[in-house]
């Protein structure tokens, strides 16, 4: 099948934390503009200042894990029908309800655990073998700012561990704005970044016994005078391990600067480069790196950055060349703009799928077959404010948007609060099935894509925040905009959406 027909048709709700959705408004296409209505409220205190900033799958599949403005991290289980479903067939039971069966509102999905912080959290990392299954592996990290960095579990609010990275002069708290929790180490150790310093933990060893190693992205006064000043200054704000056997950790700043390293990170720095004054970043703009992205195939690294309208493009194999940049973005703004990478073809290609300030969720298609700038070749309204967050599901068949930024309203403006869409949805596309887990398909009875729209348990009175899960093929489906025809509208066909 190909991407053109994966992708013919807008996302449609299929489930929600927001409450009393009409199926009219569950029908997101490329012309409608949904106006979230309030949510179910749990917390009258709550600050009206709440949003998602980011969300993100377990490994496997079954859990969306949340961070918000209000501090605290929140689990979706989405699965649960389906486990429920697994259990009625081997009892010969009544079939419980189906996620996916056509029904004039949108399923409620609610928060299964929240863990409440006093301090915003910079970054989280869930264990590489997560299962729902075991409940011993349903853990996740987090670093919150002056604190210890925390290990605690997706199911219950609680701390389980506690691991110190204290600065050795100051005795202060040094918060990593990134962490990464990766297979290639067996899921012992994770790695984290702060200011010129990566670190590497067990997770053996919690307390105040810090990490087992700390490598300085910056030189020493000593290797300067010996003419070995080879290094990077700045905040490790994203981090990424080429997951195709090579082992090169991609490291990337809020100065701009990009380190590949050995040995999944333990090794020697294999060479540093700048991304700025290049002719992507007079193009695209960028004011630091914020995530990276190695492609399906390990030869290629994606740089997204803040106040930046695209993704730059760069082939690792030889270290600082640019190849191209993505275009039409709509990133301008500080806030981070999480993207993700989905290979398709059977793991000949891949697509990006990214969120802008507009609204929309847009994709684009084998990337580094062209040199230069890239436009996306789709595109669909999904939100009604800033997509914070596209991520794949791990079977590259859903997709997780969250939206949401900080917005400063006037009592003049207080008629229009209700407009504001801070909110995580899901999306199920119904075309494609699951290239990794044929299995799967036959057993669920369905194939595609999935989105969720989730902003937490609690209603704001200047935000509208939900959960949904859509698909984008289905009785509501809209039109979606091409735009490789000359921006010419092509109007798609429907799909029936298939029950378990």
């Amino acid at each position: 099948m190909t991407a053109s027909s994966v992708t013919s048709s807008a996302p449609i709700c299929v489930a929600s934390t927001q409450r009393g959705d009409e199926a009219g408004d569950a029908s997101l296409d490329s012309h409608s503009q949904r106006t979230p209505s309030t949510a179910c409220c749990t917390d009258e205190s709550a600050s009206d200042t709440n949003y998602v900033k980011s969300v993100e799958w377990t490994p496997d599949g079954t859990t969306l894990l949340t961070n918000s403005a209000d501090h605290h991290i929140r689990t979706y289980i989405l699965l649960v029908y389906v486990i429920i479903l697994t259990s009625c067939r081997a009892n010969n039971s009544l079939r419980p309800p189906d996620l996916l069966e056509e029904r004039p509102s949108p399923h409620p999905l609610s928060p299964y655990s929240v863990l409440p912080s006093a301090e915003p959290t910079y970054a989280t990392a869930i264990y590489p073998y997560y299962s729902l299954q075991d409940p011993s592996t349903t853990l996740f990290l987090s670093s919150v700012r002056d604190h210890p960095i925390r290990l605690a579990s997706t199911l219950s609010p609680t701390l389980l561990a506690t691991y110190s990275l204290v600065h050795p002069t100051t005795e202060a708290f040094i918060t990593p704005h990134s962490i990464i929790y990766p297979h290639a180490l067996g899921g012992t150790h994770f790695i984290t970044g702060s200011d010129s310093l990566i670190c590497l933990f067990d997770v053996s060893r919690p307390g105040n016994d810090g990490p087992v190693s700390w490598m300085p992205t910056i030189p020493s006064k000593r290797k300067q005078t010996v003419g070995g000043g080879v290094g990077m200054k700045g905040i490790i704000s994203a981090m990424a391990i080429n997951s195709t056997g090579d082992g090169i950790l991609a490291a990337g700043t809020f100065s701009r600067q990009v380190g590949l390293y050995d040995s999944n990170g333990t090794g020697q720095s294999l060479g540093t480069f700048s991304i700025a004054k290049t002719d992507a970043s007079r193009r695209i703009g960028g004011r630091g790196i914020t995530q990276l992205l190695w492609s399906p195939c390990g030869r290629y690294l994606y740089i997204a950055e803040r106040k930046s309208d695209g993704v730059m493009i760069y082939d690792i194999r030889v270290t600082g060349q640019l190849l191209g940049w993505l275009e039409g973005r709509k990133a301008i703004t500080n806030q981070r703009m999480k993207v993700d990478i989905v290979s398709t073809n059977q793991g000949t290609s891949h697509e990006i799928w990214a969120g802008g300030t507009d609204g929309f969720m847009r994709v684009w298609r084998d990337p580094t077959h062209t040199a230069g700038g890239q436009e996306p070749e789709w595109e669909w309204k999904i939100h009604d404010d800033s997509v914070s967050s596209t991520v794949l599901h791990p079977m590259g068949n859903v997709v997780a948007t969250c939206s949401g930024q900080r917005h400063y309203l006037d009592d003049e403006d207080s008629s229009s609060a209700g407009q504001l869409d801070n909110s995580v949805k899901q999306l199920l596309h119904l075309d494609q099935p699951h290239t990794s887990n044929p299995a799967l398909n036959a057993d669920l009875g369905y194939n595609g894509f999935l989105t969720s729209n989730d902003t937490g348990a609690h209603s704001m009175p200047t935000r509208s925040r939900s959960t949904a899960m859509m698909p984008m093929t289905g009785m509501h489906a809209g039109n979606r905009i091409s735009r490789t025809g000359g921006g010419a509208e092509h109007y798609d066909r429907q799909c029936k959406l298939r029950q378990f």
